[in-house]
């Protein structure tokens, strides 16, 4: 090799060698940036107003960095997960408190994709604007449950005609992208009706046959489908490696409990439960849960139901959100609780709502 043959290696090398060197330089920024720590145990509203504040911060900054790095590392081995990433910070996480963030969210990917023509980056910001368009009538009915006022028709109406004009936008634009089945499935939720629901999910059955989660979204048909039928199972208690089958409950009314212990909200929804068994096992009335907990959090799920004395049978799936059993039922939402009568026929798939009525009325039916 000649000194100029040399040189002249060296030098289109240098341009890559220094692009590898700002990529890690910048990933390294982004991996150190940690959000604000949060201290449970302080209870203080101002302390609570002014961490959400100093995240929000934290979000933006970091969004900064991820935004920079994509544009020019776009074929980056990280980027496509941070991008995501990135989209799912523009609303503050997409929690009730923060939903009031989804205009601006949308105008930020507006504005983003203008300036970035990669054609992975087009299809996934094409597919989080749409949900966030969808998820802002979305929060006016959950605002609405909050208050512990139903949406009225109308309002439901609105909020199906809005998602759908969003979901089919990205359809058109991308009609081989299965995200556009997620978006659905986001708006059968949103719509909080079950004649709706069961519509949207005919429909991404229908459009998305091929579907790696077709058999999730026949599980939502399930739940509606399946009223009067026998409702089986059969599992080893997660506690104690006991077999448990469904015609152990013959001639109890059974509550199925399907939960997360690690999360806050649901270990609430089991001491409901644990009062309601106290109210009413001496009439015939027994529980179950059914956990969606990860593998690792067993321990969590165990002790919890050791420490709070949940004395009926726990079916700890231990696949998360793909456990067999809740996966075939279509659950992915909390609180989900079914009832299933006397004569072992599931007869209510959203039984947390009114839930001690409809036990009372499944106790006095006769086996």
């Amino acid at each position: 090799m000649t000194l100029l043959s040399a040189l002249v290696g060296l030098a289109l090398l240098a341009p890559f060698q220094d692009s590898q060197s700002s990529a890690k330089a910048l990933l390294a920024k982004i991996d150190e940036y940690k959000p604000p720590v949060y201290e449970e145990e302080k209870n203080d509203p101002d302390y609570k107003r002014d961490w959400m504040m100093g995240f929000l911060r934290y979000l933006e900054k970091r969004n900064d960095m991820i935004s920079e790095f994509v544009t020019h590392f776009p074929d980056h081995e990280r980027s496509k997960g941070l991008m995501e990433e990135w989209f799912k910070n523009l609303a503050g996480g997409v929690t009730p408190t923060t939903m009031l963030r989804i205009p601006k969210a949308v105008v930020s990917i507006d504005s983003f994709l203008l300036n970035n023509k990669v054609d992975w980056i087009t299809s996934m910001g094409a597919y989080y604007r749409s949900y966030y368009v969808l998820c802002g009538p979305w929060n006016r009915l959950i605002e609405l449950d909050r208050l512990k006022a139903p949406p009225d028709d109308r309002e439901r109406r609105q909020v199906i005609q809005i998602g759908m004009a969003a979901i089919q936008e990205f359809i058109d634009k991308f009609p081989d992208d299965i995200r556009g089945a997620r978006l659905y499935d986001i708006l059968a939720t949103a719509s909080h009706d079950p004649v709706s629901s069961r519509a949207i999910y005919s429909k991404v059955i229908n459009e998305y046959p091929d579907h790696p989660n077709v058999g999730f979204f026949q599980g939502k048909l399930n739940q509606t489908d399946k009223i009067g039928d026998p409702f089986a199972f059969e599992f080893e208690d997660g506690t104690t490696g006991e077999k448990v089958v469904d015609k152990d409950y013959a001639g109890k009314v059974l509550l199925v409990v399907f939960t997360a212990v690690a999360l806050k909200p649901c270990q609430k929804e089991l001491l409901e439960a644990k009062r309601l068994w106290f109210r009413y096992e001496h009439e015939g009335m027994e529980v179950i849960d059914v956990s969606l907990d990860l593998p690792s959090e067993k321990k969590k799920y165990v002790d919890f139901v050791g420490d709070n004395k949940l004395k009926w049978r726990h079916y700890f799936q231990g696949n998360g959100y793909l456990g067999e059993f809740s996966f075939k039922w279509g659950i992915n939402t909390f609180p989900t609780w079914f009832l299933v009568d006397r004569k072992g026929n599931l007869r209510y798939s959203n039984a947390e709502d009114d839930t001690e009525t409809k036990i009372k009325e499944l106790l006095k039916e006769k086996a």
